[in-house]
This record gives structure tokens, C-alpha cells and sequence, in this order.
């Protein structure tokens, strides 16, 4: 599986990085406009990486694991946006892989507990890329493709 996209669904915010060997071959943030509904928001995201799907043809997507949210109705809006993003890779015909928190920052940083900066500086260093500036959003979905390459899917 050599083209890998990682994706860090959110309503709000559902960043996308598709890597190939060790290439960034695109990055990205789909951002439904604040003023939609629920609806609408998770519509646009749907139709933005279908889009995104029908261009890069990934090999597999990657996301990681869903953890535990305090604040219900985060959790909810989170289950949402993963749900339209399962449903378009499905369509896609693009397989899923899930990885752990822990697993994606012990493959990416050598650390289980790494923190998002330091997830995002190894993300630059192993890509060669400038990460300065780029949305958290970008560096979560890269960190996840490049977990999947590192670990080849494997799970602890």
C-alpha cells in the first residue's frame, strides 16, 4: 500500500494528508462554513473528500482510534464527522485502518505520551516538511498516515 491518506475528522475541522513513499502529495482542511447546520456541515464534508477520493485514489485511510471525550456533545459531533467519513471511504471502496493514540505517537516520536508538538515537529522531520503555522488538524492526519507506514497496520 503505497498511497496512505491520514484523516482527522471534525465537524468543525477535518484535516486530510496523503503521503506516497515518503512524499506529501497533498494536505489539507475541509472547513464547512460556522453558519450551516449539523446537516449541511457533515454534507460538505462528505462531498469535499469524495471529491479528494476521486482525484488521489488513496490505498487505504488511516484514522486513529476514537478516545474518550469528557464533554458529550464534543463526542457526539466527533462520531458524526467519522461516520460521514467511513461512509465516503466506503463508497470509495478505500479500506480503514484505525490506530491507537498511543501507537501513532510511539511510531511517529518514539513516545506513547508525546505531546501534539512534538507529533507535529517529528511529522516535519520525517516528511521534510515546514510545519510551521500548518493547522493541528493537518499534522494529526499526516502523523496518522505515517504511523500506518512505520507500523504497516500493525496494532499493539
Amino acid at each position: 500500500m503505497n498511497r496512505i491518506l491520514g484523516i482527522d475528522p471534525g465537524v468543525t475541522a477535518t484535516g486530510y494528508g496523503i503521503i506516497e513513499n515518503d512524499s506529501v502529495l497533498t494536505i489539507g482542511v475541509i472547513r464547512p462554513s460556522p453558519r450551516f447546520s449539523l446537516q449541511e456541515k457533515l454534507y460538505r464534508i462528505f462531498i469535499n473528500l469524495k471529491e479528494i477520493l476521486d482525484r488521489w485514489r488513496p490505498d487505504v485511510a488511516v484514522m486513529e482510534e476514537v478516545i474518550y471525550h469528557r464533554n458529550v456533545k464534543s463526542a457526539l459531533s466527533l462520531g458524526a464527522a467519522r461516520g460521514v467519513v467511513l461512509v465516503a471511504l466506503r463508497e470509495a471502496g478505500v479500506p480503514v485502518q484505525e490506530i491507537s493514540p498511543t501507537t501513532l505517537k510511539l511510531s511517529v516520536t518514539g513516545n506513547g505520551r508525546a505531546s501534539k508538538s512534538q507529533v507535529a515537529f517529528m511529522v516535519g522531520q520525517l516528511l521534510k516538511l515546514d510545519v510551521e503555522g500548518v493547522p493541528d488538524h493537518i499534522t494529526d492526519a499526516l502523523a496518522c498516515a505515517l504511523s500506518f507506514k512505520r507500523t504497516k497496520g500493525v496494532k499493539p
